[in-house]
C-alpha cells in the first residue's frame, strides 16, 4: 500500500527524540516544562513571528484565538472547504459561522462571495491555507478587512512552511492557528500552535489554555485545560528541525506529479502562483466531469495499493449538523459542490519516490480506463 500520508521521523532525529523523552519521564515534569518553551520559541523564530503559543491541538488553538474577539451576537466568514473544526470554533467561541464559497482553481476561499456575506454583524474573516497553498488573494483579503474593521486568521493546519510574498504562513493576518496532527507536514502526534504579533492576544492565549490562570496561578477567565504536554513538544521540537526539508521534498514530489500527469486525459492540475511556496500537505488533481471520484478511489485503494484523499467533501454546508441547525442546503455554495466532488488527492509524504509516482500514475491511468 502506498499510504496517503505518513509521518517521517528520521533515524538520527528519532535517536534524540527518545533520548530527550526519556529525559522528560526521568524528570518527572510532563507538562509546563522546559521543552514546551522551546518548541514555542523556534517554532516563533522559524516563523519570524513575535509569539507562539502551544497548545494540545489545532482546534485549540482555532477556539483559543477566536475567543480573544468576543465573539456573542456576532457572525465569522468561514469557507466552506475546510474542516469542520474551522466553523465549529466559532461556535465554541459564541460566535456564528457564515458560509462563504471557494474559487474552482484554488479550493480557497472566493474573496467576492466574502464581500456578499458581510454585513453589519462581521467580526472577522477565517482563510484556510488548503492543502498548502497560501490563499492567492490574501493580500486583498487582508486589506479588506483593515478596511471594513473586520479580523483576519488563518487557519494555517496545512500549511507549515508555506510562504506568500517571502512571508511564512502563520504571519500574515492577526492570528495564525496550526495544527501537528499525524498526517500533517510536521507532527506532535497531537497538539497544535497559536502565533501572533499581537501580545495581548498572546497574554490571553497563554491564559485560557491553562484553565484561565494567570502567571500567579489565579483563575482571572473561564479557560480549559488545551496545554501541550512535554513529550509531545520533544516531537515537535525536532521535527521543526527537519520541517524546510519536509517542504522541498514535497515541492520536488509536486513536481515528478507534473511531470508524470500533465498530460493526462481527465486529469488537471492545480496551478501555484510564482509569489506562493506551497507546503503541499496534500496533492489534490481536478478530475473531468462524468468521473465518480468514490469509485475512482475505491479501485486505486484495493486494486492497485494506492491510498488517495480528498479536501473536503461534502463541504462544511452540507454536513449534517450545519443542515439541521443552520438550515444550509444543497445549492448554496454552487462552486464548492460541483468541484469538491471532482478532487482526488494523491499520496503525498517525505517517504514518496519518483518510482512510486511512477507507478501512481500508470495505475491511475488504468483506474480511469476501468472507469
Amino acid at each position: 500500500m502506498i499510504l496517503g500520508a505518513l509521518p517521517c521521523f528520521p533515524d538520527d532525529s528519532l535517536n534524540r527524540i527518545l533520548d530527550d523523552i526519556r529525559s522528560v519521564l526521568i524528570s518527572g515534569r510532563l507538562t509546563d516544562g522546559p521543552f514546551a518553551k522551546e518548541f514555542e520559541r523556534d517554532f516563533g523564530q522559524y516563523l519570524k513571528v513575535k509569539h507562539a503559543v502551544s497548545v494540545n491541538s489545532g482546534t485549540a488553538a482555532l477556539d483559543i484565538g477566536l475567543r480573544f474577539y468576543k465573539l456573542a451576537g456576532r457572525e465569522v466568514i468561514v469557507p466552506t472547504n475546510t474542516f469542520v473544526s474551522t466553523p465549529n470554533t466559532v461556535l465554541f467561541a459564541g460566535g456564528k459561522p457564515v458560509f462563504a464559497d471557494m474559487k474552482s482553481d484554488t479550493l480557497c476561499i472566493d474573496i467576492e462571495d466574502v464581500k456578499n456575506k458581510v454585513s453589519e454583524k462581521t467580526a472577522g474573516i477565517i482563510v484556510v491555507h488548503i492543502a498548502g497553498l497560501v490563499c492567492p488573494e490574501m493580500r486583498e483579503l487582508k486589506d479588506y478587512c483593515e478596511e471594513k474593521g473586520l479580523f483576519l486568521m488563518e487557519d494555517a493546519a496545512h500549511a507549515h512552511g508555506a510562504m506568500f510574498d517571502g512571508k511564512m504562513a502563520g504571519t500574515l493576518g492577526d492570528v495564525g492557528c496550526f495544527s501537528f496532527y499525524p498526517t500533517k507536514i510536521m507532527t506532535t502526534c497531537e497538539g497544535g500552535m497559536l502565533t501572533t504579533n499581537n501580545e495581548e492576544i498572546a497574554l490571553q492565549a497563554r491564559c485560557l489554555r491553562t484553565i484561565g490562570q494567570n502567571d500567579q496561578r489565579l483563575a482571572v477567565m473561564l479557560g480549559h485545560n488545551w496545554r501541550l504536554n512535554e513529550l509531545a513538544a520533544v516531537v515537535g521540537k525536532h521535527q521543526l528541525e527537519y520541517l524546510e526539508k519536509f517542504v522541498v521534498k514535497r515541492n520536488e514530489i509536486a513536481r515528478w506529479y507534473e511531470e508524470a500527469l500533465g498530460n493526462m486525459q481527465d486529469v488537471a492540475l492545480f496551478k501555484t502562483p510564482s509569489n506562493i511556496r506551497h507546503g503541499y500537505y496534500k496533492y489534490p488533481v481536478k478530475l473531468a466531469d462524468g468521473i465518480n471520484r468514490e469509485k475512482l478511489s475505491w479501485v486505486l485503494r484495493e486494486k492497485y495499493g494506492v491510498e488517495t484523499g480528498h479536501v473536503y467533501y461534502p463541504p462544511c454546508h452540507l454536513q449534517p449538523f450545519y443542515m439541521n441547525n443552520f438550515g444550509t442546503r444543497l445549492g448554496d455554495m454552487p462552486v464548492a459542490e460541483k468541484v469538491l466532488n471532482q478532487v482526488l488527492c494523491l499520496p503525498m509524504h517525505y517517504e514518496i519516490t519518483k518510482e512510486n509516482i511512477d507507478y501512481i500514475q500508470n495505475a491511475l491511468a488504468l483506474a480511469l480506463k476501468e472507469l
